[in-house]
């Protein structure tokens, strides 16, 4: 008995899944204001606004489970563009500005809920996670002297430039940034039927990482010096990002990548027209717009 009720119940589900699912596949594209979030150096106040880009691809499959529980689920891939701006001044009447820019290449999962996907206009609640690979970053520190001579210290993946009265070029034993970077995101937006197959989104969306981004084991620099030379690179040596004294055992805290910002889609709609509409002629109480 309890089989026949279960193969009558998944029988019924099949069949609405069936008769009311569709595809969606696109691209979005959106802009964040992004940070490297550290409790010690948000307090201490040298951060500037910093926005980067995102794209991606969207792929994914919709369905309304017995009329009332819009839902479904999305395969997304993007390239993420993520970092901090910096500009701090120091009790010797120097400053610097500086930047840190991380580039990832994004694959996660979505759950959507919402309204009815298939009226005029829907609304759309999103969330999941991500895992990003970062693909390359660049660090960058620019000190300013009271006679507008600068040091500037660049850095782009493992190579190291200085910049001073005279240039000194290096590289780095291990990278400034970890390989990877988990990522919780939400989303809330407005879906548009523009035409019968394709769909115009409108989203805001927030991002929030689960992972340290920075490593914070021992970097050295080797330097292209004859003869050669090694030093002990302590960015992650301090409380505070820039602002020293350097410390072997002193860890910079936790740092995250956090964004938010607002995203636009465009998908094209893949759906079987004759079944969905023979289905709502069939359930007239429905009010399928």
């Amino acid at each position: 008995m309890k089989k026949a009720l279960v193969i009558i119940f998944l029988s019924v589900i099949s069949f609405q899944l069936s008769a009311q699912n569709e595809g969606r596949i696109g691209l979005f594209q959106g802009v964040s204001k992004t940070s490297l979030y550290n409790k010690d150096d948000a307090s201490f106040g040298d951060y500037l606004p910093t926005i980067k880009p995102t794209v991606g691809i969207d792929a994914g499959y919709h369905f309304t489970l017995f009329h009332v529980l819009p839902m479904g689920f999305s395969l997304q891939f993007s390239r993420n563009s993520a970092g901090q701006n910096y500009r701090g001044f120091y009790t010797d009447s120097t400053s610097y500005y500086a930047y840190t820019r991380l580039t990832y290449l994004r694959t996660g999962l979505a759950l959507h809920m919402g309204t009815n996907p298939r009226r005029q206009v829907s609304l759309d609640f999103t969330y999941g996670a991500n895992i990003g690979f970062l693909t390359n970053y660049q660090e960058r520190y620019e000190i300013i002297r009271y006679n507008n001579d600068r040091k500037i210290l660049n850095i782009k993946n493992s190579d190291v430039a200085v910049h001073d009265t005279s240039d000194l070029k290096g590289t780095l034993t291990s990278p400034l940034y970890n390989k990877t970077d988990l990522n919780v995101f939400g989303s809330l937006g407005l879906n548009f039927l523009i035409a019968k197959n394709w769909v115009f989104g409108f989203y805001g969306r927030l991002d929030y990482g689960l992972s340290p981004v920075e490593n914070t084991q021992k970097i050295n620099v080797n330097y292209d010096t004859q003869p050669s030379t090694s030093d002990n690179f302590k960015i992650f040596n301090t409380k505070v990002k820039y602002h020293g004294p350097t410390d072997d055992l002193v860890t910079h805290s936790a740092t995250n990548n956090i964004g938010y910002g607002m995203y636009l889609t465009l998908k094209y709609r893949i759906y079987n027209k004759e079944k969905i509409e023979f289905y709502y002629k069939e359930n007239k109480t429905y009010n399928h717009q």
